[in-house]
């Protein structure tokens, strides 16, 4: 065969083995046998081999890599992989739509509902139909570089179905939108779930007892540890699977459910078991069904996936934390086992919050080993009535967390005794109260005096590990981001009796760091010049910093926002900080509480006199480039993330704003906006790229 000859044959076998898995995997018709496959296959390989400038990197031979890998690279995602709020019934579900309901009053929609994959997940990048990338969730902003094992899962296409052959059954018009944009469309991203079967698991784990290795406790973690591997052929070896759930480059769809179909059109599988739901009863239906189901499934599915339908009203929504607020993880009940309270220890935090904790008789609850389980609070032990020595009822849940639903007491024996909270600190020796509540506060619980707190604390303000604690809070990136400064130097510099606060910080020298073991003056002289960096910090990161129990970044921000200096919210009275949009009462009563106390104020006192110097947000944002003006972000930005162009905005004396509107004054666009950008267009609202925004910003 001449080289002529061959570019058609294996041009030929390209599309044709491309053909029968797109048949097998998206349409569930296989064409023909496995063995066929495999010798088409076969052939395409002997043709490469014979002819290696003819080899591409979506050909189907080219599933498994070569060379082992040192090591993942991290990835940058174009947009956030965010996570989802959990479900755990139906009473919470209908309450995720009473808030959507709340927020858009006027306005209904569908819900699409779908499997809730118990795997890992995986966005897949192609640039011109070719895979270009994959990388895992990781921390929703950076994942790891997974391309070479995901091209050897073969449900995953190595090249798209760009020419949409095959694709007759599907909506003429829905086929005439995609075709249309993919003109004009050279990368496409499509995230979804890796997932190892129920029987490629219990595979696996038949070999490693054969050769002595150690058993993975589930399929997720085996698909996980699959994906992790540096040798992409040990991957291969796995028989990993693959599903799509989201479609995140704009290809007109309007609908979730069009994402899927566009999905199965460009040659991706996804799982057939979906349901379009016109209410929450239909949804509650679906979830049952899948219930019924989920044990007969070729792998493990831990609920699911339940989200509006229309992507316009979805984005409007928008995100809180780090989930959307248009879709929710309904989860099936917590897996369960039984196990034996061997003892409770009590934990301390960072605010000296003293947490029961159950030791539990290691017992396998949902393929993992459980041996210790919170008890949340005094209160909750009364309610369950727990002793120790008790025969209890362990669940994970949501499959996640341990935690003891019941206790059997027909399994004492008599040797089962009481437990109550300590009067001293376990750490310090400190005294230790349960603080009173304000009027205005919900009673909880029982079995206290009326107005006490459900938890108790530790009242040493140089308790070890609030000392500690506190201090690690107080360097953090969201705080004072004070680089070099970790947990083992913290821990150093209070053994070494350095510091006793956070404020001792600032007192260091370069000569006292140098001084400790292990510290040479160059690591002695960042660290020093770390500390002093940090002296000029905006006013929400300070408050954010001083640790008061329920203010995170958000409401830091909304404080400093509302008060614009550190002394109008020390001043603050009740009713003023109760005044606040999104600052309830419990919150408000903790802010007023820990700036009525004096050690906090001469906590504050002290850092102002050691040099802090806070930019207050009445000075930023009187001379703010944006002030007043409504800003929406949508797509991925190439110089910054979307969470700095939002602090960007506000600390500019913008609004962040998350759905466009009439009110809207700017929509940034990045690459592969969303819905977002063409609401902005129907209404008008003016679009700037990344460089006119930070032309902004100068």
């Amino acid at each position: 065969m001449d080289i002529k000859s061959a570019k058609i044959r294996a041009a030929k076998l390209h599309s044709e083995i491309n053909d029968l898995r797109y048949r097998y995997h998206v349409l569930d018709d296989p064409a023909v046998t496995d063995e066929v496959y495999d010798s088409l296959t076969a052939e395409l390989r002997e043709i490469e081999k014979q002819f290696p400038d003819l080899v591409t990197p979506d050909s189907p031979t080219q599933r498994v890599g070569g060379k082992p890998l040192a090591k993942f690279k991290k990835v940058k995602h174009r947009s956030p992989m965010l996570s989802l709020n959990d479900s755990f019934g139906r009473e919470e579900t209908e309450e995720w739509e009473q808030r959507l309901n709340r927020l858009e009053p006027d306005l209904s929609w569908d819900y699409f509902c779908e499997v809730k994959f118990d795997g890992l997940g995986i966005s897949l990048v192609y640039r011109d139909g070719i895979l270009e990338g994959a990388a895992t969730r990781g921390d929703g902003i950076t994942g790891e570089d997974v391309t070479a094992n995901v091209r050897t899962i073969s449900a995953v296409p190595l090249r798209l179905n760009l020419e949409l052959r095959s694709t007759g059954k599907f909506s003429r018009s829905l086929r005439h939108t995609l075709e249309q944009h993919l003109k004009k469309t050279d990368i496409i991203e499509i995230r979804g779930e890796a997932l190892m079967s129920k029987d490629a698991f219990a595979t696996l784990n038949r070999q490693n007892v054969k050769e002595g290795k150690q058993l993975f406790a589930n399929p997720r973690n085996a698909a996980a540890g699959s994906i992790r591997q540096l040798q992409s052929r040990i991957t291969a070896s796995r028989k990993l699977d693959w599903y799509a759930w989201g479609l995140w480059t704009q290809l007109g769809q309007k609908t979730h459910e069009e994402e899927h179909l566009m999905c199965q059109m460009l040659g991706v599988k996804v799982h057939k078991e979906t349901k379009l739901a016109k209410n929450l009863s239909e949804v509650f239906q679906f979830h049952d069904h899948i219930a019924r189901l989920r044990g007969n499934l070729p792998f493990e599915v831990d609920g699911i996936v339940v989200q509006v339908n229309e992507n316009a009203i979805k984005q409007r929504f928008g995100v809180v934390g780090k989930a959307p607020r248009g879709m929710i993880a309904f989860k099936f009940p917590g897996k369960k086992a039984a196990s034996v309270v061997e003892d409770i220890v009590v934990q301390v935090g960072r605010t000296g919050k003293l947490t029961p904790v159950a030791k539990l008789r290691p017992v396998q609850v949902g393929g993992v080993t459980v041996s210790r389980a919170s008890l949340h609070n005094a209160d909750e032990i009364e309610r369950l009535g727990l002793r120790i020595g008790d025969t209890v009822v362990v669940k994970r849940a949501g499959d996640v967390i341990p935690d003891i639903a019941e206790v059997l007491p027909k399994l004492r024996t008599g040797k089962e005794r009481p437990f109550h909270m300590p009067k001293n600190c376990p750490v310090c020796g400190g005294k230790v109260e349960r603080p009173s509540l304000s009027s205005s506060s919900p009673l909880r619980g029982e079995g206290r005096v009326r107005g006490a707190s459900v938890d108790y604390y530790c009242t040493n303000p140089k308790c070890f590990v609030k000392t500690r604690r506190g201090i690690r809070y107080f360097t953090s990136k969201a705080a004072f981001n004070i680089e070099g400064v970790g947990p083992k130097i913290i821990d150093k510099f209070v053994d070494e009796g350095l510091i006793t606060d956070a404020s001792d910080l600032f007192d260091l020298k370069p000569g006292d760091i140098a001084a400790l073991e292990r510290f040479a003056e160059k690591s002695a002289e960042n660290i020093y010049n770390a500390i002093q960096r940090s002296k000029h910090i905006p006013l929400a990161r300070f408050i954010y910093a001083l640790g008061i129990k329920h203010v995170g970044e958000q409401t830091a921000f909304d404080l400093a926002r509302h008060f614009s200096t550190l002394d109008k919210l020390r001043n603050a009275k009740l009713e003023q900080l109760n005044a606040i949009e999104n600052i309830g009462d419990i919150v408000a009563n903790s802010i007023y509480d820990f700036f009525q106390d004096k050690q906090n104020q001469k906590f504050a006192d002290r850092l102002l006199q050691k040099g802090i110097r806070i930019k207050n947000e009445e000075s930023r944002i009187k001379g703010g480039k944006l002030k007043g003006l409504k800003i929406v972000v949508t797509g991925t930005l190439e110089g910054m993330s979307r969470e700095d162009a939002k602090r960007a905005i506000m600390e500019n004396g913008g609004d962040f704003v998350s759905s466009v509107s009439k009110n809207t004054d700017y929509v940034v666009v990045g690459e592969n906006p969303g819905g977002k950008f063409n609401e902005a267009q129907r209404s008008r609202v003016k679009i700037l790229d990344e460089k006119q925004f930070l032309n902004l910003l100068k």
